[in-house]
């Protein structure tokens, strides 16, 4: 019976060991996170710079303390006279259990944060502590009657709740506290939820928190002592941290003067237009040049892949009787006729007749893009290889030299300041609307350049395009200041500026030749008389009279100069005044397709250089979004205070 009863004992022992390992299993579980002890150690220097010890005792469990732990210290303080300053910041070590840890640091525009831990290892959970020693200047208060030291000693910001805290301040040798003070809870608190005691004959004050703190509040402590025993600042020491805080300005004030000096001087050199001749209207092409040299001098280079000169090449070819331009379905076919190429044929024209011509008509689709590409390179190629050069240069080595001088300056001023990441996207933000407002700026400077000289050209063109790339910046910078904040708004607006004239001389530093002055004006004039009004045209001495065969013959000009509609339109006015026989039931024998029933000659002719540019640029493949980098992709393709917590 005894034994029965003793085995009875030993089962309710052992079920009531396990109840109560489960309840502590099941506790252990559901333990928070929480700082459990924090503990900074401030040691004041006779120079006044400040050695911190900050010992942290956190409870970890895998929540957000995975690797480790972060710690936001700042590194702007504002003085007596509610100016914010920059302070150094060093970190002297890291360790955790007593052994050195991996760190590593980024940078904020006001705050220095530090992640502790390996972002590889994970860790038990368990208990860990701390210890981060860093050292910082410029942090004594100084007063007409008495220093002060006045430190957040564990900061506000940090994600978990702290169970207990220690601040502890130690004055230089033979100095003593003259008086103490100490807050506790949220930021902008009075409360004072602690204790101090002085210590070692006043030369040291201990603060001790009489309450637990929750996540988003600290324990703040301020100690006074006798002017005098910290050394004022020297000369030099106050010289040091007036470049500290504004170098970096100071570097790029410099640099955007100096660059932009420097784009005067090249622009001044190699960047000024020669002097505009009359623009007289005229019916034929400058030194008989082909419709694709027109648009090629025009728009100094090719734009948009150069389909419009390359459609005005073909017009050209077919108006010869090389090819028949067939668009009777939606695709574009390009019959070759067969005819005997001249040897006087322009170069570009050469091009895409070498490449159509003995392999049957050429269909400009989808299916058929590598063969439009090849096409496409073809006919710029032989234009560039000719005329680079000769009539305008872009002088982009003379951007290289202003790019250089940039970066040069930008990068001497990262001695004084780092760029943060909230500095660069504001910098981003800065920088959209600047771009477009330099393109159009550009665009319409130049729409009414019409002044002579060096003093005209500045005024109509540099003084808006330079007070945008400078005013503009500024503008923004301080807008945004309203929602991000930055630091330092000068500099970011001077470096912003930089970047803008950078971009606003790309635009303005190339320049015709004299031949190609002169070109440009010869093409004015003709552009001007396929604009003209049938009535206007009339009024000019010696214009010929409008006939199916002068309207072939400039139509390949009209299209590569994008005025093919006008050109048509009068055109279509003379047919419907014309008699019989001049018109002679006129009907090209050069394209299939394009004359709808119902539709006008001009309407039909209006729109064939749109068209023939749209059937190029839809033949031409385009990125699948769908496509793995790994696997077929290329380039372009793709889709596009203080505190801390765990990590």
């Amino acid at each position: 019976m005894f034994r029965s009863f003793g085995s009875a004992m030993k089962l309710m022992s052992r079920f009531a060991a396990a109840i109560c390992l489960l309840a502590l299993s099941v506790a252990g579980t559901h333990a928070a996170e929480a700082i459990k002890r924090f503990t900074t150690l401030v040691e004041v220097a006779v120079d006044g710079s400040l050695t911190i010890t900050e010992t942290i005792r956190v409870n970890a469990e895998g929540n957000q303390i995975k690797r480790g732990i972060y710690r936001d210290i700042p590194v702007l303080f504002e003085d007596r006279e509610g100016k914010q300053q920059k302070v150094d910041l060093e970190v002297l070590s890291i360790q955790r259990d007593g052994n050195a840890e991996p760190y590593f640091t980024e940078s904020g525009s006001n705050f220095l944060r530090i992640y502790i831990g390996d972002k590889d290892v994970f860790l038990p959970a368990r208990e860990y502590v701390y210890v981060i020693k860093y050292w910082t200047d410029r942090q004594i208060r100084i007063f007409d009657t008495h220093d002060e030291i006045y430190w957040n000693a564990t900061g506000n910001g940090w994600d978990f709740p702290i169970n207990e805290a220690r601040a502890i301040v130690v004055l230089p040798p033979g100095a003593v506290a003259q008086d103490t003070v100490f807050f506790t809870g949220p930021l902008g608190s009075r409360d004072k939820n602690a204790r101090v005691q002085l210590e070692d004959g006043g030369n040291r004050a201990v603060f001790d928190l009489t309450t637990q703190l929750g996540p988003r509040e600290g324990l703040t402590v301020a100690v006074s002592m006798k002017k005098g025993v910290i050394a004022a600042p020297s000369e030099a020491q106050k010289s040091r941290w007036w470049w500290r805080e504004h170098g970096a300005a100071v570097v790029a004030l410099a640099t955007l003067v100096i660059v932009l000096l420097y784009y005067l001087w090249a622009w001044n050199r190699v960047g000024r237009d020669p002097p505009k001749g009359a623009i007289v209207p005229r019916w034929d092409a400058p030194d008989g040049i082909s419709p694709a040299l027109t648009a090629y001098i025009e728009k100094k280079g090719f734009s948009g892949k150069g389909w419009d000169a390359l459609s005005g090449a073909l017009i050209n070819l077919a108006v010869k009787g090389y090819v028949i331009l067939d668009n009777e379905t939606d695709d574009l076919i390009i019959q070759p006729t067969g005819k005997a190429v001249d040897r006087d044929l322009p170069v570009g024209e050469a091009a895409l007749l070498n490449r159509i011509a003995g392999g049957g008509d050429f269909y400009v689709t989808k299916s058929n893009s590598s063969a439009v590409a090849t096409l496409q390179r073809a006919f710029t190629g032989a234009i560039e290889r000719e005329h680079r050069s000769e009539f305008y240069k872009a002088n982009i080595g003379w951007i290289i030299g202003g790019a250089a001088l940039s970066l040069i300056g930008l990068l001497s001023m990262l001695g004084f300041a780092e760029l943060d990441d909230e500095t660069i996207g504001i910098l981003f933000v800065v920088l959209v609307p600047g771009v477009i407002f330099t393109f159009v700026s550009v665009s319409i400077a130049r729409s009414f350049a019409s002044s002579r000289g060096l003093i005209g050209k500045i005024k109509n063109v540099l003084f808006i395009g330079i007070l945008g790339a400078v005013a503009l910046p500024n503008l923004l910078v301080h807008a945004s200041s309203f929602v991000f904040e930055p630091r330092d708004p000068i500099l970011l607006a001077t470096i912003a500026s930089i970047l803008m004239v950078n971009l606003l001389f790309f635009f303005l530093i190339g320049a015709p030749t004299p031949i190609g002055q002169k070109m440009m004006d010869g093409i004015e004039g003709l552009k001007t008389y396929l604009q003209l009004a049938e009535a206007d045209r009339m009024n000019l001495a010696g214009v010929p009279t409008m006939s199916p065969r002068h309207f072939e013959t400039l139509l390949p000009y009209a299209v590569a100069l994008g005025v093919e509609k006008p050109w048509s339109n009068a055109f279509d006015n003379w047919l419907a005044a014309a008699t019989a026989t001049e018109a002679s039931g006129y009907s090209p024998h050069w394209q299939r397709g394009m004359h709808s029933r119902g539709q006008s000659l001009g309407n039909s002719f209006g729109a064939i250089g749109p068209s023939m540019g749209d059937s190029f640029t839809a033949s031409m493949p385009v990125p699948k979004s769908s496509s793995s980098g790994f696997s077929g992709g290329s380039s372009g393709g793709g889709g596009g205070g203080g505190g801390g917590g765990g990590w």
